[in-house]
C-alpha cells in the first residue's frame, strides 16, 4: 500500500505506543491490484482500494461503500433508501 501520508505519519510518530517504531522501506510495494487480479473481481478490487485508501479524505464512507456497484443486486430495499 505504500507510504503513510504525511499527516498520518506524524499522528503515528507522537503516539507514545509505538515511538522508535519504524515501517520497513519497500522499494516496490505490490499493489492491490496485482496481488487480487484473477482472484478478485475488478468490483471488488475497485470496493477494496477505496475502503482502504489511506487518504481520510478520499477514502470510502459506509454509505459510499453500500453505494457501490459491487453491491448491486443484493442490496436489501432499507439499504437503498439510505443511498
Amino acid at each position: 500500500m505504500g507510504r503513510l501520508p504525511e499527516s498520518l505519519q506524524e499522528k503515528f510518530d507522537a503516539n507514545p505506543r509505538f515511538v522508535g517504531y519504524k515501517f520497513p522501506e519497500l522499494s516496490k510495494p505490490e499493489t492491490i491490484e496485482k496481488r487480487y487480479v484473477g482472484k478478485m473481481s475488478s468490483k471488488a478490487i475497485n470496493l477494496m482500494k477505496g475502503m482502504l485508501n489511506m487518504e481520510e479524505n478520499e477514502r470510502l464512507t459506509g454509505i459510499e461503500c453500500l453505494a457501490h456497484p459491487f453491491f448491486d443486486g443484493i442490496r436489501n430495499d432499507e439499504i437503498e433508501l439510505l443511498i
